[in-house]
C-alpha cells in the first residue's frame, strides 16, 4: 500500500516537473518579445491602421480635448505630428470603440458621447486632389463644380460608418436596429439614385457599392463628353449640389430615423487639407463663415498650408471668431527646460506600452528603458564624489573657454548648487560630446547618442518620426540578439542606427516639391556650420542650436523655413506666429534634434544665428550668390 502511494505520489511529481518544464519552455524570450514589438512598429502612418488599433494607440494630450466643443477648428502640425489620428478618434465609430474600454485614458470618448458629439472622418487625400488637377476643364466653374461633387460624394461615403456606430450605440434592439438600417438605407438610396427604386440599397453595404457606382458611371459620362467634345457641365446628378448638402441631408434622415437628440453636434472632419487649392480653401472658408446649427468643421492641415482666409462671400474667416488654431505638434516648441522633455518621454514610453502590450501581453514588463538603457549626453550627472569634480574640471579645462572656467572655479568654491545649475547641468553634455569627437579616430564609430532620452528626444515631438526610430532599433535588436536575453541595444548601434535616419531624412527632402533641393542645401549649410562652430572653439554655456530669419531675407529662406517646418526638421520658436495664410517667416526656428548625430552637435536648444550669416560663413561667394545654388555641398 505504502509503495503504490509512493509511485503514485512519484508520478504526480513527475507530472509536476514536466508542466513546470513545460510552461518554462514556452514562456516568451526576450527575442520573441522584441520580435513581437517590431510587429508593433512597422505601422507608422494613421491611415494604415485599423480603427481597433488606431483606438489602442491613441494617446490622447490635453489638447485633444479642446476639439469637442461646438466651433470651427483648423489644426496645424507637421507631417507625422499626429494630424490623421486626431481627426479620425473624433470619428463616432472610433468614439464608440473608445467609450467601451474602462480605462480612465478613454474618459474622453464616454464624455463626448454624453454631449451627443458625432464627428464624420473625411480624407481629402492627394488621390482624391490627383483626380481634380488631371482634367483639362473647359473653366474654372467646371473646375469648381467637379471638386463640390467629388467632395459631397466622399463625405456621405464617410458617413456609412458613423451611420452603423450611430444605430449601434442609440438603438438598444436588434430589431429596432435592423428597421433603423432598413429606413435609411431607403430613404438615402432614392436621393443618391435619384429615384430609380430598383436600385435603392436595404444594408449599408449596399448603399456604399451604390456610392461607388454613382462615381463610376460620372467619370465615364465625363470621358465620353470629352471625346465628343461636348460640354461637362450638362453631366448631373445627385451630388451636384451646394457642397455639404448631400451629408446634411444624410444627417437629418440618421437623426429621425436612430432618434438622436437634436442638441447634438456633428463635426465634419477633413484631413490633409494642405493637398487643396487656394481655391478649394476659399469655398472651405465659406462654410466656416456661414455654417450654423449644428454642423462643425474641423480640418486638419500643415503650417503655412491654410491657403487663405478669403471667403467666396467677400467676408473673410477671421481666427478667434470663425475659428481657431489648434497646434497638433507633441512637443511645445520652444524647449530649454526639462519639462517638455519629460512630457514627450511619458508619451513616447505610453506608446511603446500600449503597441506592445497589444502584441505581446498585457502583463509585459519590457519597457522602453529596458530596450536603449541611459544617454549619458542628456541623463543628469550627479556629480558628489571628490573624483567627480576632479574629473569634470579636467575636462572643462581641456575644451573650456577660460571665461567659464574661472566662473567655474569661483562657483566650486563658494557656492555648489549655483555650481551644479549653472556650470555642470549646462556644459556636462557638451564636455563629453566634444570629448567623444576629439578620440574618434579614422573610422571608429561614436557610441554617445544612446539611450532612451536621447532616441525620444532625436524624435523631435514627432509620432511618426519616434516609430520609425524604435522600430529600425527593435529590428537591430532582434537581429543582433540571435535570441539571447541582452540588452539593452548597444550604444554603437543606436549611434549608427541615429546617424543613418538623420541621413536618410536629409536625403530625402531633396525630392519633397516645392523647394526640396533649396531646402535640402540650406540644411546642409545650417549643420555643418553648426559643427564647426561646435567643435573649432573652446565652449562655454552658450553655443548656436538655431537660426534666425526676417522677412527681408529674401525668397529663397522664406520658401526654404516654410517646407522644413512642414516636415518637421525646423521647429518655430513658440512666440512665432506661424499659423496664418501667405505670412512670412520670421524670428527663430530650431534645428530638428534628429540632425544632432549626423552633424555631431548637442541636442539642446541655445542660442540662434542669422541665417545669412551662417551662409556668409560657410560659403566663400557672398549671400546674393549663394541664392543661385551654384556651390556643391
Amino acid at each position: 500500500m505504502g509503495d503504490a502511494r509512493t509511485r503514485q505520489h512519484g508520478i504526480e511529481r513527475h507530472k509536476t516537473l514536466k508542466q513546470s518544464q513545460h510552461k518554462e519552455s514556452t514562456r516568451p524570450t526576450f527575442s520573441d518579445k522584441a520580435t513581437l514589438a517590431v510587429k508593433a512598429f512597422e505601422e507608422d502612418n494613421a491611415k494604415q491602421l485599423s480603427t481597433e488599433n488606431t483606438v489602442h494607440y491613441f494617446v490622447p494630450p490635453a489638447k485633444f480635448n479642446d476639439l469637442f466643443a461646438r466651433k470651427n477648428h483648423i489644426l496645424l502640425g507637421s507631417r507625422g505630428s499626429g494630424k490623421t489620428t486626431w481627426v479620425r478618434m473624433l470619428a463616432h465609430d472610433h468614439i464608440l470603440f473608445a467609450s467601451k474600454i474602462s480605462s480612465p485614458i478613454y474618459q474622453y470618448a464616454r464624455d463626448a458621447l454624453a454631449k451627443n458629439m458625432i464627428g464624420i472622418y473625411v480624407p481629402t487625400n492627394i488621390g482624391l486632389v490627383g483626380s481634380l488637377k488631371n482634367k483639362p476643364w473647359q473653366s474654372e466653374d467646371d473646375a469648381e463644380r467637379f471638386f463640390q461633387w467629388r467632395l459631397n460624394l466622399h463625405s456621405c461615403a464617410a458617413v456609412l460608418p458613423v451611420i452603423r456606430s450611430c444605430i449601434d450605440h442609440y438603438i438598444s434592439t436588434p430589431e429596432r436596429r435592423t428597421l433603423a438600417e432598413l429606413q435609411i438605407c431607403g430613404d438615402l438610396g432614392r436621393q443618391w439614385s435619384a429615384g430609380e427604386q430598383s436600385r435603392v440599397p436595404t444594408t449599408i453595404e449596399g448603399l456604399g457599392l451604390l456610392l461607388a457606382t454613382v462615381e463610376a458611371e460620372k467619370l465615364s459620362s465625363i470621358s465620353r463628353a470629352r471625346a465628343k467634345g461636348s460640354s461637362v457641365s450638362e453631366i448631373h446628378d445627385y451630388f451636384d449640389n451646394d457642397l455639404f448638402q448631400p451629408i446634411k441631408f444624410a444627417i437629418k434622415v440618421v437623426m429621425y430615423r436612430v432618434g438622436i437628440p437634436v442638441d447634438s453636434t456633428w463635426m465634419v472632419c477633413i484631413d490633409e487639407a494642405e493637398y487643396l487649392t487656394e481655391g478649394h480653401h476659399r469655398i472651405l472658408n465659406t462654410h466656416l463663415r456661414t455654417a450654423a446649427g449644428d454642423l462643425v468643421f474641423k480640418i486638419a492641415t500643415m503650417p503655412f498650408a491654410h491657403h487663405t482666409l478669403a471667403t467666396n462671400v467677400g467676408d473673410p474667416v477671421r481666427e478667434g471668431h470663425d475659428f481657431e488654431y489648434i497646434y497638433v505638434d507633441q512637443v511645445p516648441i520652444d524647449s530649454r527646460g526639462a519639462t517638455e522633455d519629460a512630457a514627450f518621454l511619458k508619451f513616447a514610453r505610453e506608446v511603446f506600452k500600449r503597441r506592445t502590450s497589444k502584441l505581446i501581453g498585457k502583463k509585459s514588463t519590457l519597457t522602453l528603458y529596458d530596450m536603449l538603457g541611459p544617454s549619458p549626453l542628456i541623463d543628469e550627472k550627479s556629480v558628489e564624489s571628490r573624483e567627480d569634480v576632479q574629473q569634470f574640471m579636467v575636462l572643462l579645462e581641456k575644451y573650456g573657454n577660460d571665461a567659464t572656467l574661472q566662473r567655474a572655479n569661483r562657483l566650486l568654491s563658494s557656492d555648489i548648487r549655483k555650481f551644479r545649475n549653472e556650470i555642470l547641468r549646462k556644459m556636462h553634455g557638451a564636455l563629453l560630446l566634444r570629448d567623444a569627437m576629439s578620440e574618434r579616430v579614422g573610422n571608429n564609430k561614436l557610441r554617445i547618442y544612446t539611450g532612451e532620452a536621447m532616441v525620444v528626444r532625436c524624435s523631435d515631438g514627432n509620432p511618426r518620426r519616434l516609430m520609425r526610430l524604435l522600430n529600425a532599433m527593435l529590428k537591430r535588436i532582434v537581429s543582433d540578439n540571435d535570441g539571447e536575453n541582452s540588452y539593452p541595444l548597444s550604444p554603437t548601434v543606436q549611434n549608427e542606427i541615429l546617424e543613418a535616419v538623420a541621413r536618410d531624412a536629409l536625403n530625402r527632402v531633396q525630392s519633397e516639391p516645392p523647394h526640396g533641393i533649396i531646402a535640402y542645401k540650406y540644411l546642409t549649410m545650417i549643420g555643418t556650420q553648426m559643427a564647426r562652430t561646435f567643435g573649432a572653439r573652446r565652449l562655454g554655456s552658450d553655443f548656436i542650436s538655431s537660426i534666425s530669419v526676417s522677412e527681408s531675407d529674401g525668397e529663397h529662406i522664406q520658401q526654404f523655413v516654410k517646407q522644413a517646418v512642414q516636415l518637421s526638421l525646423l521647429t518655430p520658436s513658440i512666440e512665432n506666429a506661424h499659423s496664418g495664410p501667405n505670412s512670412s517667416c520670421q524670428g527663430v526656428f530650431h534645428l530638428a534634434f534628429i540632425f544632432s548625430p549626423l552633424f555631431g552637435l548637442l541636442p539642446r536648444r541655445n542660442k540662434a544665428q542669422r541665417l545669412p550669416q551662417i551662409i556668409s560663413s560657410y560659403t566663400s561667394v557672398t549671400f546674393e550668390s549663394a541664392h543661385q545654388f551654384s556651390l556643391e555641398i
